[in-house]
């Protein structure tokens, strides 16, 4: 098991001094997380809300990140392909693999917040095909010196894209929470997992979508172990009774932000499972009914290992 540090900020300004601070203590938690041997820093990205919305650009972050480091390894978790232009997003993902010395790991996702697809004037019924295009286009880009490409979004002809990853090609993890068809697609392209264990309410459910994802990746070819990145929070307390009450405010908070910032359910037949994400925040406010223990890492030192 690897251990690494998440960063989906959130900003509260009765808290957080000024939004210039509020970078400089998470570079500061990068350059502690790096001395101490994390494997990997992943910075969130998301706009608008104060819910994750100050890392818009993971790769401006991650490179203030890898100028303060020297081992830990920089991730996008996750890089909103749907919401980019894939021919940017090579282009600064390769620049930060560069700039770190080969350390990116390389986060990507479909989103699911209907503010920010709105904002980029994206419609959500075309995520899937969205995404699968810039990931496309991205390997290719990355892969070869020159390359064209015919799609739905984007027709690119005998274009060079400059520069190339340090890497012959990052570490590639995709985002799945709730929705099969991603799992299975995962698994189909060889790639890494991230999912968020907290956020689904029936374990039975993710164990199944591990299963679709490791079929898909035999079925397919991909006979390596795959990395299975699970975000969790995690507090570790001095007693068993501090590690259970110290979080519960911030953590209270946080999910009241969350909530916040998705106000309108995500549209499409592709959100179906999303469709009450917003209840789903807000009964996890019932701390010791349905957060605490089961759904996060907080306890002593002894129970913190144990789950």
């Amino acid at each position: 098991m690897k251990c690494s540090l998440f960063h989906l900020p959130t900003f509260f300004p009765e808290f957080h001094s000024s939004v210039a601070g509020f970078y400089q203590e998470m570079l500061e938690e990068t350059e502690r997380a790096d001395a101490l041997g994390f494997h990997c820093v992943w910075f969130a990205e998301h706009h608008f809300f104060n819910y994750g919305g100050h890392i818009p650009s993971v790769p401006v972050i991650g490179a203030a990140a890898a100028q303060r480091t020297k081992r830990i390894r920089i991730g996008s978790g996750i890089a909103l392909l749907p919401l980019q232009d894939p021919i940017r997003v090579a282009e600064e993902y390769a620049m930060l693999d560069c700039l770190s010395g080969g350390r990116l790991e390389f986060g990507i996702g479909r989103g699911f917040q209907k503010a920010e697809y709105d904002a980029f004037e994206r419609d959500m019924a075309d995520s899937r095909t969205l995404f699968e295009e810039a990931h496309d286009i991205i390997l290719k880009a990355w892969s070869n010196e020159r390359f064209s490409h015919n799609g739905k979004f984007r027709n690119i002809r005998d274009l060079q894209v400059l520069p190339k990853p340090m890497q012959r090609l990052p570490p590639i993890y995709v985002a799945c929470i709730f929705t099969p068809e991603s799992f299975e697609w995962t698994g189909r392209m060889g790639h890494n997992l991230m999912v968020v264990p907290y956020a689904v309410a029936n374990p039975q459910t993710l164990r199944d979508n591990f299963r679709i994802f490791r079929d898909a990746r035999a079925t397919h070819g991909s006979n390596a172990e795959p990395e299975i990145l699970a975000v969790y929070h995690f507090y570790c307390g001095e007693t068993a009774e501090k590690a259970k009450n110290e979080p519960r405010e911030a953590m209270l908070r946080y999910l009241g932000a969350a909530a916040g910032s998705n106000r309108e359910p995500a549209y499409s037949q592709q959100y179906q499972a999303y469709e009450h994400l917003q209840q789903g925040f807000k009964a996890m406010m019932d701390y010791e009914g349905t957060l605490y223990p089961d759904r996060v890492i907080f306890g002593d030192p002894e129970q913190c290992v144990e789950r």
